[in-house]
């Protein structure tokens, strides 16, 4: 399971990636925060992200279930390849479409 502050992954403007490795990472994390907040304030917030893990080298099919928990972290779950986080430090960035976040 990944635990991650997204805030540890950014630059300093927190609106990418504080190295180019994180660079695919920061963008499923951001797609998956995106979703989320749009989804739970009932907005159209599209498909929902797929799974971008490649097990054996071949792309997961996964479509991800995403959730907030009571603490409001984001938690991920992929239900083919049983990959899954949790996402803590998204309040307030440039991703987060909640109610009165100001961007």
């Amino acid at each position: 399971m990944w635990v991650i502050d997204i805030r540890h992954w950014l630059n300093k403007q927190q609106d990418g990636p504080a190295v180019p490795q994180l660079r695919l990472k920061v963008k499923k994390l951001a797609e998956i925060i995106t979703w989320i907040t749009l989804h739970d304030q009932g907005l159209s917030a599209g498909d929902v992200p797929k799974c971008w893990r490649r097990p054996e080298k071949k792309s997961c099919k996964g479509i991800l279930i995403i959730r907030f928990e009571q603490d409001d972290r984001i938690h991920w779950f992929c239900p083919v390849c049983e990959d899954e986080g949790i996402i803590d430090g998204w309040q307030g960035l440039i991703w987060d479409m909640s109610k009165g976040t100001i961007h």
